[in-house]
């Protein structure tokens, strides 16, 4: 998040897979706490988190259903300089297409 600046959103397909990232020029997440964060009932140990609220839950969950589907859920961060949540999915649509086809 960020309470100034902007969150840009970005997608494409690449290599049979989709890659969605979500930038934002907020305080950003130390090497620390970027450990953590997927994690069930962590947050970063900022101010700014501190006076936002959450329980620290909607990473993991989030994490937990990009696993389910077969992808990766990572974030990049420098203090300071904002963050960049990523996920990654495999397309399966044409494998599907393909199975329908033969039957």
């Amino acid at each position: 998040f960020t309470d100034e600046g902007e969150v840009a959103i970005k997608a494409a397909a690449i290599n049979g897979s989709y890659t969605v990232s979500v930038r934002d020029t907020g305080p950003g997440i130390s090497p620390t706490d970027q450990a953590k964060i997927f994690e069930e009932f962590q947050q970063a140990d900022s101010s700014a988190t501190k006076k936002k609220g959450g329980t620290g839950l909607g990473l993991s969950i989030a994490r937990r259903i990009v696993e389910l589907h077969g992808g990766r859920i990572w974030v990049e961060s420098e203090v300071g300089k904002g963050a960049t949540f990523s996920i990654n999915l495999p397309v399966k649509v044409e494998q599907q297409r393909a199975e329908r086809e033969k039957v």
